[in-house]
């Protein structure tokens, strides 16, 4: 079955992007605005999921997305409803304050808006596309038992007018979601005199139970699967941190939810979060990671759930963040440090991060960062000691180095069965990706991918020279 990741990004491919997700936001550059003095913002992926300590300015991105557009489906949001001018805070924003979009057009061209400060008003409106927008602050549901309004005190005396039952993917999702399968979820027009309102009934196991009896988290996420489902397709859809009150596994499922319904109704979707659960539901190109560097605002695009998880922590996690570019090299990196020291091994986290282009981008951008980061590379890269970048030994890729050493063949022969020239040649590998050979012989010999590297992996490092790695990550914290 294909991952729904790698559906959802071929689905943003410049061939396919307009006809799935219409004139879709492409990129923002931001200029005076609060803690973005000179952010450009570049979307890769239709759902894009804005993660960082607080203060980074997530909140404004979303912000200055909801000003994007001309609202069809209710009213259109400015930039004074965002950006409140007062004693308190006289200048939310620089006097050339300006914001630029750029939407994708169906002749693969971008058109571009301009907000900006012409005297004394804001200049650009007139010109914004129009488009269905959804904008879900922290505080666009509260339980019914905390906004006490009359559903909740005049509760004896309410009328139900009409009732129609809530199935499908609405019901379908909240059940997966929560974790919990609900028999029948029904929305009843309820009235008391002159004031009405819509209210989700739930039964599930026998009760049967209204939203003043729900958790927050089960009736927000109740609510957000109810108004994304029902959307019109191509929405903007804008959510500041989702994953409130839901416990990880529902923010994982959440997660996958937003992909699905992006992929099924063409959403592009805008989001804050701190949740790891949640971002690991989604694809690399989805996550930006913001930072601020002395002054400036910085960005860290496609890094990996743990890698952003790590990072808001600020290092707390680990005394070491070594980034690897793939499984083979993080069990090579692993098992030869664990030879040498396996206690120095307790303190650091071994992730992989992307080719190596990818992980020397973000070494770059965390040299000056309080975060310990490393790397190492394969051993067919160049490395960069001074900048914490090593290499592993042998100048070939993992695997090619792996199946080079006569005592890891020799192991396969005993452990398996197993002769990797006859393999080799049978399997007609000179052909193959090599980053596919192990997978290939752990399908081969009915066992997990990821126990066979660390067997091999052990055993490779039992040939090498463990203690030089070892001792330049060390030598890396202390930088």
């Amino acid at each position: 079955m294909s991952d729904p990741r790698n559906i959802l990004q071929s689905k943003f491919s410049d061939g396919n992007r307009y006809a799935n997700f219409g004139n879709a936001l492409v990129q923002i550059h931001i200029k005076g605005f609060r803690c973005h003095q000179n952010t450009l913002v570049d979307i890769k992926c239709p759902i894009t999921a804005f993660c960082g300590l607080n203060g980074t300015g997530k909140s404004t991105i979303l912000q200055l997305v909801a000003v994007s557009c001309k609202n069809t489906i209710g009213r259109s949001f400015y930039l004074r409803d965002f950006f409140v001018v007062g004693t308190l805070d006289p200048a939310p924003y620089q006097r050339d304050a300006r914001v630029v979009y750029k939407f994708w057009q169906k002749d693969r061209t971008h058109k571009q808006l301009t907000l900006s400060r012409s005297l004394m008003r804001w200049s650009g409106y007139a010109r914004r596309p129009r488009k269905s927008i959804f904008f879900a602050g922290v505080g666009v549901f509260l339980p019914k038992i905390e906004k006490r309004d009359f559903s909740v005190y005049q509760a004896r005396l309410l009328k139900v007018d009409s009732e129609k039952a809530v199935g499908g993917q609405i019901k379908s999702a909240s059940s997966r979601i929560l974790g919990r399968q609900y028999d029948q979820m029904r929305s009843c027009h309820v009235s008391c005199g002159h004031r009405a309102s819509d209210i989700l009934v739930v039964d599930r196991g026998g009760a049967s139970y209204s939203e003043a009896h729900m958790g927050f988290g089960e009736g927000r996420a109740a609510y957000l699967v109810a108004v994304l489902e029902t959307l019109p397709d191509k929405s903007l859809v804008l959510i500041e941190e989702p994953e409130t009150s839901l416990h990880p596994s529902a923010q994982h499922e959440l997660g996958k939810f937003l992909m699905d319904v992006s992929i099924r109704k063409g959403h592009q979707i805008f989001l804050t979060t701190h949740s790891e659960y949640l971002l690991r539901a989604l694809p690399s190109a989805a996550r930006i990671f913001l930072y601020q560097d002395a002054e400036i605002l910085r960005q860290i695009h496609g890094l990996t759930a743990s890698e952003a998880t790590s990072l808001m922590t600020e290092g707390h996690d680990k005394a070491l963040n070594v980034l690897v570019e793939d499984d083979c090299a993080k069990a090579i990196v692993t098992e030869m440090i664990r030879q040498h020291d396996s206690s120095f091994l307790q303190t650091i986290s071994v992730t992989t991060a992307g080719d190596h282009n990818s992980i020397r981008t973000t070494i770059r951008c965390l040299n000056d960062s309080p975060i310990q980061v490393a790397a190492v590379l394969d051993g067919d890269q160049q490395p960069e000691p001074k900048k914490n970048i090593f290499a592993l030994p042998g100048p070939k890729p993992p695997e090619k180095e792996l199946f080079s050493k006569k005592k890891v063949c020799e192991y396969l022969r005993q452990r398996y069965g197993i002769v990797w020239e006859d393999y080799y040649a049978g399997r007609g590998l000179h052909s193959v990706d090599h980053h596919e050979w192990i997978s290939g012989l752990a399908k081969h010999l009915s066992v997990e991918k990821e126990s066979l590297t660390r067997e091999l992996a052990r055993v490779y490092a039992e040939t090498q020279d463990c203690a030089t790695l070892t001792n330049l990550l060390k030598e890396a914290i202390s930088r």
